[in-house]
């Protein structure tokens, strides 16, 4: 003979479960950790009992939120804390499909705000943010904000801090040691003079680079 299950938030003997804090219904069992770094030691904690949707919701956000700011201080710290926090959705998801709560023969505990509205995870966030950035933007900077290239008309002098065919392009003074060329209109070049990337031209219109006789 197969002995039914008994229907879900009862005791084994079908009595309703009720929330351990205010005594409210319905309430199921859980387990709700938080963890503590203490440098060179650590702390583990639990909050273990029976729990309405309400005092549910505000233990798991309260061990959550301390466990984001207290349980990151120390060597294994830094692994024990985010397991913490992974071991806890289990029991986050065992009270949300709790319905919301009827009787409360004690006051119920306040939920407050969700975790990620917390000072801890908007400073973890921020922080994420930051070395994101430090990473990210000197990479793709280049990319997203293009350096000015320089501007030549006829009659400039100029340098290239590349190896021809390839430019680098920078205006210079003619009558500096760094000058190597200097520009005309196309119709000038001959030789070992070099045509300008037309973006390299003030008046995007094609110009001629003329070697400096050294």
């Amino acid at each position: 003979m197969v002995t039914p299950s008994p229907p879900p938030f009862t005791h084994g003997y079908g009595a309703p479960l009720t929330c351990q804090i205010c005594g409210a219904v319905p309430a199921v069992h859980a387990v709700v950790r938080g963890h503590r770094g203490l440098v060179v030691t650590l702390r583990f904690l639990t909050e273990e009992g029976a729990f309405c949707r309400t005092c549910g919701t505000a233990t798991y956000r309260g061990m959550t939120s301390d466990t984001l700011w207290q349980g990151w201080w120390g060597l294994l710290s830094v692994f024990a804390a985010p397991v913490t926090l992974v071991m806890n959705l289990g029991a986050r998801a065992r009270i949300r499909a709790l319905p919301h709560p009827l009787g409360h023969p004690r006051p119920p505990l306040a939920p407050g705000r969700p975790v990620l509205l917390r000072p801890p995870a908007l400073s973890i966030m921020v922080a994420l943010l930051v070395v994101l950035g430090a990473v990210v933007v000197p990479k793709l900077g280049p990319q997203l904000f293009p350096a000015e290239r320089a501007a030549f008309t006829a009659g400039d002098c100029g340098r290239n801090d590349a190896e021809w065919p390839e430019q680098d392009l920078e205006v210079v003074g003619c009558s500096s040691a760094d000058a190597e060329f200097w520009v005309s209109a196309p119709e000038r070049c001959w030789g070992r003079d070099w045509l300008l990337h037309i973006d390299y031209s003030a008046e995007y219109e094609q110009l001629c680079a003329h070697p400096m006789e050294k």
